[in-house]
């Protein structure tokens, strides 16, 4: 199958690292794809497409400008662009990951007569599409079908759009089970903990969405009971306002551990380093991807009930789910602190195997393709 998977950004974000690691499995299925990005204006190679997408081995055309947002002075060169690059790759599937790059794109097909690929597009959005007149308007042909987070969402979607039900389907994006199960690497070498810590991790990026106060606090809880717990926040942001001053007046100082910002092998050390994940708030990532890659190092997790978390964590079993303030979340860590080592064995395995079956990106990415022939089989 011939495959043209389109983001509309230049770098590399949340929304783009999924939409990257389908093209690779698609890719290693044995299909043709391309990945269409933006052209990069200007940032660095470890934060823009270019330079990660090389990075996990993908080639990518970033012959556009694809801006993240509307452009009225770029918009119809990349119709344009786009129309002659469909045209002379004769795709099967041209698959859209977000709002501009489904807008370019249903403009482009428009315009073909011949050969017109089947258009999907993926929200990653928990809550769903918005619903403002262009997605209503992009919803009729020439958009084929649209991929969604939960079930729920797909009875809201049949509901505004009247689809049949082969035109929705519903999936987790998938990741790179494998590096993060990369037993070779070892733990991080640059933090020292004592041989018994107990290790709560934070991946977050350090500000005040992501509530660290509430970690911070449930540490502070338990600080004395479980003298062998630490909290080690991987992270860059605002580290003196959300992390030391806060950790000083709660009395925690000597138990947090700030192991700076990891990314590539460092994160997946990371990740060998916890004992457990604290996860109060979804970032703008919305589909909560640190848990999922956490429960692939098998690490569980306890997290507070907001974005895709509840869906993501068997409560009890791979982790907690746990309401959004001090006391839930003190709670949750006082359960995972107080399972005997057995039982905690058994939940990291739990996690892990959870992740294999439902996180895996080539499984992902099968499921993906029998969606695509679905379309192509209900359009003859």
């Amino acid at each position: 199958m011939r495959i043209i998977h389109i983001v509309s950004n230049f770098r590399w974000t949340e929304r783009v690292e999924p939409v990257a690691d389908l093209a690779i499995a698609q890719q290693h299925l044995g299909h043709n794809v391309r990945y269409l990005c933006g052209c990069n204006r200007g940032a660095a190679p470890e934060d823009c497409i270019q330079g990660r997408a090389a990075h996990k081995g993908l080639a990518y055309d970033d012959h556009f400008e694809l801006a993240k947002h509307f452009e009225s002075a770029t918009a119809r060169q990349d119709i344009r662009k786009l129309r002659s690059y469909f045209q002379t790759f004769k795709p099967d599937v041209v698959h859209c990951h977000l709002p501009n790059a489904h807008f370019l794109a249903s403009c482009a097909i428009r315009g073909m007569h011949h050969h017109r690929p089947i258009l999907v597009r993926t929200f990653y959005e928990p809550q769903g599409p918005q619903w403002p007149l262009r997605y209503w308007l992009l919803s009729r042909p020439p958009t084929d079908g649209i991929i969604l987070m939960n079930e729920d969402l797909r009875k809201k979607v049949k509901g505004k759009f009247k689809r049949h039900p082969w035109r929705t389907e519903v999936w987790i994006p998938g990741i790179d089970i494998a590096e993060f199960t990369r037993q070779d690497l070892g733990r991080l070498e640059h933090i020292t903990l004592p041989e018994d810590a107990f290790v709560l991790g934070m991946v977050t990026a350090i500000g005040a969405r992501r509530r660290l106060d509430l970690a911070l606090a449930a540490v502070a809880h338990c600080a004395k009971q479980y003298p062998n717990l630490y909290l080690m926040i991987c992270g860059r942001g605002k580290i003196d306002t959300f992390v030391h001053e806060p950790a000083r007046k709660l009395g925690i100082e000597d138990r947090v551990i700030l192991a700076g910002y990891c990314r590539n092998d460092d994160l997946v050390r990371a990740y060998h380093t916890m004992d457990a994940l604290i996860y109060p708030r979804h970032g703008t990532d919305e589909s909560c991807r640190t848990i999922r890659e956490a429960m692939a190092a098998g690490v569980p997790v306890i997290a507070g009930d907001t974005g895709a978390a509840k869906s993501l964590i068997q409560h009890a079993r791979t982790g907690y789910v746990t309401a959004l303030s001090e006391e839930s979340m003190t709670a949750g860590l006082r359960s995972m602190l107080t399972l005997s080592q057995q039982e905690k064995q058994q939940m990291r395995k739990a996690a892990a195997a959870e992740a294999e079956n439902r996180f895996c990106r080539i499984k992902q990415a099968e499921k993906t393709i029998v969606f695509y022939e679905q379309l192509q089989t209900a359009r003859q």
